[in-house]
């Protein structure tokens, strides 16, 4: 009897002990999930790109001003994250202006341009807006949710990809590393 008990136990505290252990794991997942915006790949450099001006030109990595720090914004200007990011560049200019910052988006110019204005960035020298095609952005830099933060150093290495909500100082952080980093 009293042997049945202890295996009664120690059954018992191996069975919480196995819930206990999964919901660790699945805790662990969770976070590694909610972090997988901010991906890593340190040997990747910049691919080539070809977009449009928003007059119609032809933009492509070549046009970016040389060792400077580049950041790449892929977005919609409807989406309301997209908004924040406007915010961000119209707010904090003088912590991208040592960087060639490209908006990107596959919406309609006249859309694009309506975005630029209600954040005031058509008149941010360093700021350059650019349209794609649909599958364009995805073909060159494998990325597709908006906002997208590619964020290269100077020599044009990436340094952080940042997707979806993330805090503002974080974006910033990467923004002013690219700038120092070489």
């Amino acid at each position: 009897m009293r042997n049945t008990i202890i295996f009664t136990i120690i059954f018992g505290l191996l069975i919480v002990l196995f819930f206990v252990f999964k919901k660790g794991l699945d805790v662990k997942t969770e976070h590694s999930e909610k972090t997988e915006y901010l991906k890593e790949d340190t040997s990747k450099n910049m691919p080539l790109f070809e977009f449009t001006t928003l007059e119609g030109a032809i933009f492509s990595k070549y046009n970016l001003t040389e060792n400077k720090a580049t950041i790449i914004v892929y977005f919609d200007p409807d989406c309301s994250l997209c908004q924040k990011s406007g915010t961000v560049f119209s707010k904090f200019k003088t912590l991208h202006k040592n960087s060639n910052v490209l908006f990107v988006s596959p919406s309609s110019i006249k859309r694009i341009k309506k975005y630029q204005e209600q954040f005031n960035l058509e008149t941010i020298s360093n700021i350059t807006f650019l349209q794609c095609k649909e599958d364009a952005f995805y073909n060159t830099f494998k990325e597709l949710s908006t906002p997208t933060y590619l964020i290269y150093n100077k020599n044009q290495k990436i340094i952080k990809i940042i997707n979806d909500d993330v805090p503002v100082k974080i974006i910033l952080r990467y923004i002013k590393a690219a700038q120092i980093e070489a």
